[in-house]
């Protein structure tokens, strides 16, 4: 009877093991994940991020658990990609495993972007090697590999190799690998190395510059000899309306002073001219233009 009692912790120990396999099968698997690195592209550091598109049967929204090296502190960003291809920003906690960091957060869109900076580039004199570990953490039913060579980089070499790197539109050199399916607990380390004299980074060395030289033929593109004719149509009807309200408010102007010099001549001409003149009938004072009284009717006298 003691024997048994003595037994159930170690059961109960043996059913927890036994347990942990099953929570991770049923964890969300990937359907498709693109690994990213960038060795000094706009930081000191690589940087490293994952595109992840959720599997078909993942119920949303699905809470992910993602590792990054200790030495990358936390993600740079973590960020959900909308039906408008926008990225928003999604909130994460994080806690130390060791010699990682275990982010968690929660996505109620099946397309993920994760991106982190890890420091761990090691030197000396002009040579720079770097080493990606993927943890294991989902299964992925589609991985792909892709690594972008720093600029004024040399004798860049990736270990398992990956081909010839391709030149993209943007100026840059791309090792790109399609690895297929990855199970959840398999891991794999990348090893990078390549030379590298100066410290530049690789963001702020690219210029903006025309896909094509600007000349007279591009498009948009116009003479002064071919837009003279529309200034100069302006600037005349500019000259002409402009014209037109001077000369009307000039006689406005004109007309207002005539007829206020008209009214000051005419009263300073009553003032100064013959004397009042009154009706001999019924005394009413007239006009000097009246010929009959306006009160009774009766003809004026002119003295």
């Amino acid at each position: 009877m003691k024997k048994i009692f003595y037994l159930i912790p170690i059961l109960i120990f043996i059913a927890i093991l036994t347990s942990s396999p099953v929570i991770a099968q049923s964890a969300p698997g990937f359907s498709k994940m693109v690994i990213n690195i960038w060795p000094e592209y706009d930081r000191p550091g690589v940087l490293v991020f994952y595109r992840i598109t959720l599997s078909a049967q993942s119920s949303l929204p699905v809470t992910l658990s993602l590792r990054i090296p200790k030495a990358a502190e936390e993600p740079f960003n973590v960020a959900m990609k909308d039906v408008d291809g926008r990225l928003d920003t999604l909130r994460f906690t994080s806690v130390n495993e060791g010699e990682w960091i275990r982010v968690t957060f929660t996505t109620p869109v099946p397309e993920v972007q994760f991106e982190y900076y890890d420091p761990s580039i090691r030197e000396s004199g002009t040579n720079r090697q770097f080493d990606y570990l993927w943890p294991g953490d989902y299964n992925i039913e589609s991985l792909v590999l892709n690594i972008q060579q720093p600029l004024d980089a040399s004798e860049f070499q990736i270990k398992p190799a990956m081909g010839t790197g391709q030149i993209k539109p943007d100026g840059f050199t791309y090792f790109e690998s399609v690895v297929g399916e990855v199970n959840a607990g398999v891991t794999f380390t990348i090893h990078m190395e390549y030379d590298k004299k100066e410290s530049s980074l690789s963001a702020p060395s690219q210029s903006v510059e025309p896909v094509e030289p600007i000349t007279t033929n591009t498009v948009g593109w116009e003479t002064l000899n071919e837009v003279l004719p529309y200034i100069l149509s302006g600037l005349g009807l500019f000259l002409i309306i402009g014209g037109v309200y001077w000369y009307w408010r000039s006689g406005k102007a004109i007309t207002t002073a005539f007829r206020k010099r008209y009214a000051i001549s005419r009263a300073k001409e009553q003032d100064a001219g013959t004397p009042d003149i009154f009706c001999h009938r019924c005394g009413r004072k007239a006009l000097h233009e009246d010929i009959f009284c306006r009160s009774c009717g009766s003809k004026l006298r002119g003295d």
